[in-house]
């Protein structure tokens, strides 16, 4: 099983290209399997909800913890004795380390030891979508903006500069520039996986 994973901010075009993806490797006759973060399990969801409310006031600690919990769930139910050749996720744990480290200003040191302590496995492809903070929000202008998506323009920013670091750092990270077209995006994307097969 190929794990592969899809990050960037709001607005950047991950859903489409995540299903553009799916349709194009079952083309080719490969068995996949689609996962979002969080969510994906019966208690994933409940977590969701909980995180995406606006209702819910809760510190950036207890935002990491949940997600973490979700992802656990995720992990047990979905990627251990996978039988699937490619499993795509919607965000996975680069997404805490940009979001509740970069963004949050939580401990790097204190999400890597979740990430080890809960097994994640490292993916074999992580695709950002890099995109301008305000383009990313005009393209969601027309959308309901969630309790995460509500943080504001500098928290996003930090997020940017989160994922920017991460294609630095991490071999299995790659960086796409998400203000080209649909149809180059959606190529270079491919160009990726295909080194996978």
């Amino acid at each position: 099983m190929k794990l592969i994973t899809f990050e960037g901010i709001e607005g950047v075009g991950k859903s489409t290209q995540i299903n553009f993806v799916l349709e194009w490797l079952k083309s080719k006759d490969y068995s996949v399997k689609l996962l979002r973060e969080p969510g994906s399990t019966d208690f994933g969801e409940k977590v969701r909800e909980l995180l995406l409310s606006k209702e819910s006031d809760i510190s950036a600690h207890t935002e990491l913890l949940l997600m973490f919990a979700a992802r656990s769930e995720m992990i047990t139910q979905h990627f251990t004795n996978a039988g699937e050749d490619f499993i795509l996720c919607d965000r996975y744990y680069h997404a805490s380390i940009a979001y509740q480290g970069y963004g949050r200003g939580l401990s790097l040191e204190l999400i890597k030891n979740l990430i080890e302590g809960i097994n994640c496995r490292t993916p074999d492809l992580t695709i950002i979508y890099d995109l301008d903070v305000k383009a990313g929000f005009k393209r969601k202008a027309n959308d309901v903006i969630d309790r995460i998506e509500s943080s504001g323009i500098d928290f996003f920013e930090e997020v940017r500069k989160g994922y920017q670091q991460l294609s630095i750092e991490k071999k299995e990270v790659e960086i796409i520039d998400a203000s080209q077209s649909i149809e180059i995006i959606s190529q270079q994307t491919k160009d990726l996986i295909s080194q996978l097969f």
